[in-house]
This record gives structure tokens, C-alpha cells and sequence, in this order.
């Protein structure tokens, strides 16, 4: 061969080896979303005398690139742990329309209720606090969302919150046993000790409505609470009956994308006494190389 043609070769070589240098070291430094393997759901369609109940603050809108935390690859390490776990249903918080609209193939065995907040800069930061849950094990008998205001009926924000805070709650019923149950879920403020504080009463006051119209109905409350267990709202609920699930676990629940100092849990699963906690536990893994989200998703097997 000519001494040209070796030295096109050579570079033609060269620039491929680099290319691919080049290709390689962009997915380490930006990796893409995983794969997620669905999972059937009939294994949990046949469990008659549990349920498992999570809460998941999705941080659905936010997110870095280089770490790997961008919102597309987060929300198929989100599906993949759902998948994993296969909760009866689900509380998220910080989930907004694209989160929802992607989950509907990675995570068919669920259908989902949820109303976006309102009062945010973009469709697309409007947070719902939604309920996911197994739709070939329930009908949804009811399902309905207020805001934690003086105006519950209205979208609204209370005075000296940050942001609208809203309440959704699902009522399911079991297709085969005919076992059914609240689940209720939520994000309070995380500036108003008030709106809080309104935000414990305004759920316990609608479980006694829900008790009236359903009879003693069991009912789960999950979601973000913003403050610890000793603070307002979740002393509302433990004073009106409700188990704190965690059974004194003060493994942390936010960790910022693994720089907070928290020490106590701000998430919380609650059950009234009508069910029995058999297992707690804070989902604190780190997927890879990045978190699923700043929180670690929470999960309470309760029997019936």
C-alpha cells in the first residue's frame, strides 16, 4: 500500500477511535434513562389480606444533566422502583402532566387521579399530589381534591403560604373481596407553620365526613409534610387516632440530592388502627450513580 493511502487510513482510524472516546465519554457524563422492566401485577391482584401503601415525592419538574438527575432519566428510575415494589397505591407529590403522561407505558398496571394545583409559573411546575393505584385489583368509588385554605372548594393559597397546597384522596374497592379503603395524599407548606397546622385539620375533618357517608372505612394519609413528626399537623392526625407507620424509624426522607444534614423524616405514611404496620421502610438507595429524586420513596405493608 502507498504510503498515502496508509496515512489516510491511519487518520480514518484515528478519528474514529476519537469519535468514539468522544461518544463513550459523553453517556458517562450525561447517562441516559435505564430501560424499565414492566412487571405483571397479578402476584399483588391475589394478596387479600394486605395491602402495601408508598408515598414518593417525585421532584418531578427539576433535576441536573451532568448528575445524571435530569427529570426523563429520573422518572424511568421512579417507574423502576414502582415496578419493583408494586405498592396497592401510591402517594406522589411534585408529579406534574409530563411525569403522568410518560408513567402511563413504563407503569401500565396503574391507573391515576390527580388535580394540578394552580398558581405556579408554568403548566409544567404545576405539581399535582396525586394517587396512583393497581386498576385490575380496584374501582375507584370516589375521588376528590380541596385546597388547604379558608376556601377549600376554590383553588386558592393561604395567606403567607409559599405556593397553592392541595389534599386529593381516592376511595378503592377491592373487584374480588370487596375491601375498601382511603387512601389520602398530600404536600403541605414548607413556609407556613399555619397553613400546616390547617392542613392537619382540614384532613382530619374530611375523614369523619368520609366516615359518615362509607361507615368505618380504613384510610391511609400519605404525603411531604414538611415538618416532623412532633410538629402541628402530624400531631393533628396521631391525636385523632392515625398510627405514624415509621413506628419511631427516624430514617431521614429528604436528602437533597444527597446534601441535606436532615436527621428526622418530614414524609410520613399514616394508618388508622383498623390496620396493622407488619413492615416499614425508607427506601434510601441511590440508583447508579444518581437519586430517583431529593426524596426517598417510603413504603408501609400493612394487613388487612
Amino acid at each position: 500500500m502507498k504510503k498515502h493511502k496508509k496515512a489516510i487510513l491511519i487518520s480514518l482510524l484515528s478519528v474514529s477511535v476519537c469519535a468514539g472516546i468522544g461518544v463513550g465519554g459523553f453517556f458517562a457524563m450525561f447517562p441516559m434513562a435505564p430501560k424499565v422492566d414492566v412487571k405483571s401485577a397479578d402476584d399483588r391482584i391475589s394478596v387479600a389480606d394486605q395491602i402495601i401503601v408508598s408515598s414518593y415525592n417525585t421532584a418531578a419538574p427539576w433535576g441536573n444533566l451532568i448528575e445524571g438527575t435530569y427529570t426523563t432519566r429520573r422518572m424511568h428510575l421512579f417507574a423502576s422502583q414502582i415496578n419493583e415494589t408494586m405498592p396497592d397505591s401510591l402517594g406522589v407529590q411534585e408529579i406534574n402532566s409530563d411525569w403522568v403522561s410518560g408513567l402511563e407505558s413504563l407503569m401500565p398496571q396503574y391507573a391515576y387521579y390527580g388535580v394540578k394545583r394552580g398558581g405556579d409559573d408554568s403548566e409544567k411546575t404545576s405539581e399535582m399530589s396525586g394517587i396512583f393505584y393497581l386498576k385490575d385489583k380496584y374501582d375507584l368509588v370516589e375521588s376528590r381534591t380541596f385546597w388547604v385554605t379558608n376556601t377549600p372548594e376554590v383553588e386558592s393559597k393561604f395567606e403567607g403560604a409559599a405556593c397553592n397546597r392541595i389534599v386529593s384522596y381516592v376511595v378503592l374497592k377491592n373487584k374480588q373481596t370487596g375491601f375498601t379503603y382511603i387512601h389520602i395524599n398530600t404536600h403541605l407548606d414548607h413556609v407556613s407553620s399555619d397553613a400546616q397546622a390547617l392542613g392537619g385539620k382540614l384532613i382530619a375533618a374530611e375523614v369523619l365526613k368520609l366516615k359518615e357517608k362509607y361507615g368505618e372505612i380504613s384510610t391511609v394519609i400519605t404525603g411531604d409534610f414538611n415538618q416532623y413528626e412532633s410538629d402541628k399537623a402530624c400531631q393533628i392526625l396521631i391525636q385523632n387516632g392515625f398510627i405514624n407507620c415509621n413506628m419511631g424509624d427516624k430514617t431521614p426522607t429528604y436528602h437533597g440530592w444527597g446534601k441535606s444534614s436532615d436527621t428526622e423524616p418530614i414524609d410520613f405514611i399514616f394508618a388508622d388502627p383498623s390496620f396493622t404496620v407488619k413492615e416499614y421502610k425508607v427506601h434510601n438507595n441511590k440508583v447508579g450513580r444518581s437519586y430517583a429524586s431529593d426524596h426517598y420513596m417510603l413504603t408501609a405493608t400493612l394487613s388487612i
